[in-house]
């Protein structure tokens, strides 16, 4: 009789974890949400945060989600999946991500849109954890950067076959956001712009981590640095270090001024040399990128950090 209570224990406490999942986007952060936490990880796991690396994981998540689109997978796998990745720690909040929840790049434009399969891939992914609470999290990127670095990074397709006739100027990440709501009612869902990273990282931090307190990250400047000259960011880290009384919102007005003083050309500026397309085509879908912004900074059912 104790060991069916201890099991029933065991099982209750992993429902009670909620799961982050950041589901990408690919080529936004490029991995850096992970190893700016992970600088943390005595202290996040102080306050029952973890966050592992995805090689701990990936392959456990990518079967059972596999075995899921083919038959029934029972309560008892999940709780097991659950187990495996938390080990015996004590965890009330985990962390999981990796760009390929969204989908496979060489297919990103399938349908004419980005990510046409978002909606259902991070469906079935909640639909692995449906006995927790879950939030979402997605960094979008300007399509006219995105789409080439996708289109780089995969080699099944020629330029022609990975558009596949697709209007590239019509191209909206608010439908990919429509359609993971859709599929995911219950799950309350973050986005940001990379092109925001500099400056809202540590905000990113608190989010994914669900941390509402006055918690300092060590890599809240992760991002920042790599876009500032090293004689900035010494500067500005001085700076900071001698104000310990600015807020949170003053703290980012300065990195504000001490980017635009000190960035570096070579960080913020990217060749695109793709058929057809001119430095007016890029502008035409940047502009297309900022509309885009504008509708999902309005829509409710969303937390949007910029």
């Amino acid at each position: 009789m104790g060991e069916i209570v201890a099991e029933t224990d065991a099982a209750k406490k992993l429902r009670d974890v909620s799961i982050a999942v950041h589901v990408g986007a690919p080529h936004t952060d490029n991995g850096q949400l992970t190893w700016s936490l992970r600088k943390d990880v005595k202290a996040l796991s102080a306050l029952g945060v973890m966050i592992r690396r995805p090689g701990t994981y990936k392959k456990d998540v990518g079967r059972l989600l596999e075995k899921q689109t083919k038959e029934y997978v029972t309560d008892e796998e999940r709780e097991a999946l659950l187990a495996r990745i938390i080990k015996k720690q004590k965890v009330s909040r985990l962390i999981l991500t990796d760009p390929s929840f969204l989908g496979v790049p060489a297919w990103m434009l399938n349908g004419g849109r980005i990510y046409q399969n978002a909606g259902r891939n991070t469906g079935e992914l909640r639909e692995l954890f449906r006995q927790n609470r879950c939030e979402l999290f997605l960094g979008i990127r300007n399509p006219a950067t995105f789409v080439p670095a996708v289109f780089q990074s995969q080699t099944q397709k020629t330029w022609e076959e990975f558009t596949g006739g697709a209007d590239l100027l019509n191209l909206r990440w608010s439908q990919v956001v429509k359609d993971i709501l859709a599929d995911n009612p219950d799950c309350p869902i973050t986005v940001w712009c990379n092109e925001d990273t500099p400056l809202i990282w540590p905000k990113v931090l608190k989010k994914v981590a669900g941390i509402t307190s006055t918690f300092r990250f060590a890599g809240e400047h992760d991002i920042l640095q790599k876009v500032m000259s090293e004689q900035g960011m010494q500067r500005l880290e001085n700076y900071l270090a001698e104000r310990p009384e600015l807020t949170e919102a003053q703290r980012v007005q300065v990195q504000s001024l001490f980017l635009k003083y000190f960035h570096s050309e070579e960080a913020v500026e990217e060749e695109i040399d793709l058929p057809g397309w001119s430095q007016h085509f890029v502008d035409d879908m940047t502009d297309v990128y900022l509309d885009d912004i504008a509708i999902l900074e309005r829509m409710p059912e969303i937390t949007f950090i910029s």
